[in-house]
């Protein structure tokens, strides 16, 4: 009776197993492989992490004009709150050079590290990349663990670790971080399997992980720009630079660091009193971070990628009232800028030396009118710039 009973639970398991198959055979038919994209749109200035985990979604939408951009947060401002976003200025306008733009909030070098290796795998447009670093990624202790299990990208993982231009020593230091940052084994070994039962777990993580995103793509499609029509030689930066000056003058007449009026009246304003030398303890220093930038230039020099850094400054009056000395960020910003040096074929558009200029940020830490002209004044030269 016994042997009767489990063999019929076995029948039951196998039976639903089988079910399942189906239903998420059926489900799969119905969503579009992650590489189709429209040829008619582009996904490039889309804020959204699904289209930064889907390597292959990226790759389908890199075209032989296309600049590869990784950063975090700032690509999450709105052309309302700075017209001069790169949906605007690249978006809307032909010049010769498309952005892709990849990495969400609290994605840190660590993760751009993963990123970079997967979708290197087969090569980039021009063999270049461009990083955004900001002092918010530099604070003490580093990014928690749970914030960083929220944007593990298995996918991402899984394609750095097939990339065979990376030596096993890079492969080593970026499992050392996953595991630290708190990434479980049956992942890591799924990702690169040595034994039979690493290779299951690896098809069905990637099967969960390819399902995810098919389905969270549909809402980055719906979001797909029109490609601009006319064309121009290069922006006309002096222009550009003017009207950014105009736009900042005009959303920002509520404070005297040129910070947006919503976001100093709404977000800072009330809690500002409060956070008179709030901060006065941070250092910069107790952070893995500054390992991580070198890991991921490490990574481009193992897939033969030319990066450019570019160097996102604070809000220096804020950042003096929080209690945090220029003295301790200027030594911060010195050692971004060393570990850069180090690496042969890296380039550094540094804007440190912006933090006291209005109107750079539009609010403590992220590119503003005139920072984003800058900006990509930095990366339309990088890109058209000699191999």
């Amino acid at each position: 009776m016994e042997a009767r009973t489990l063999h019929m639970r076995l029948l039951a398991m196998v039976g639903g197993l089988v079910v399942a198959a189906g239903v998420v055979g059926a489900t799969f038919a119905l969503l579009p492989a992650q590489s189709t994209h429209d040829e008619a749109a582009d996904y490039g200035y889309v804020y959204s992490g699904a289209k930064s985990s889907s390597v292959d979604f990226v790759r389908a939408n890199l075209g032989q004009d296309s600049l590869l951009v990784l950063g975090s947060s700032e690509f999450s401002t709105p052309a309302s709150t700075v017209p001069q976003v790169p949906a605007q200025t690249f978006g809307t306008h032909n010049y010769g050079l498309r952005l892709m733009l990849v990495g969400e909030a609290f994605d840190q070098c660590l993760w751009h590290s993963m990123a970079l290796g997967a979708l290197a795998k087969d090569g980039l447009p021009h063999n270049k990349v461009v990083l955004i670093v900001g002092l918010g990624q530099y604070t003490d202790g580093g990014l928690d663990a749970s914030t960083f299990s929220s944007r593990f990208s298995y996918t991402l993982y899984r394609g750095f670790c097939a990339n065979s231009a990376i030596p096993q020593e890079l492969r080593e230091r970026v499992q050392h971080r996953l595991e630290e940052q708190g990434v479980d084994q049956t992942t890591l070994r799924g990702a690169s399997p040595s034994l039979p039962l690493d290779t299951i777990d690896g098809v069905v993580l990637g099967a969960m992980d390819d399902l995810k995103l098919r389905n969270d793509l549909g809402a980055v499609r719906a979001r797909g720009m029109a490609w601009p029509q006319e064309s121009a030689t290069a922006p006309n930066w002096e222009d550009l630079r003017n009207q950014a000056l105009q736009d900042a003058q005009r959303m920002s007449t509520t404070n005297e660091w040129g910070v947006e009026d919503n976001f100093y009246t709404k977000q800072l304003e009330p809690v500002l009193q409060s956070l008179a030398g709030a901060r006065s303890e941070e250092t910069y220093t107790n952070t893995p971070e500054y390992d991580d930038l070198d890991l991921f230039l490490s990574v481009c020099d193992a897939c033969d990628v030319k990066p450019l850094v570019i160097v996102e400054p604070t809000l220096g009056p804020y950042y003096d009232y929080l209690g945090i000395g220029a003295k301790t960020r200027d030594a911060a910003y010195s050692r971004i800028r060393d570990v850069v040096a180090k690496h042969a074929n890296a380039q550094i558009a540094d804007f440190s030396n912006k933090e006291y200029e209005k109107y750079f940020l539009f609010d403590i830490v992220h590119f503003g009118w005139t920072g984003w002209i800058d900006a990509q004044q930095a990366i339309y030269e990088f890109a058209k710039g000699g191999a």
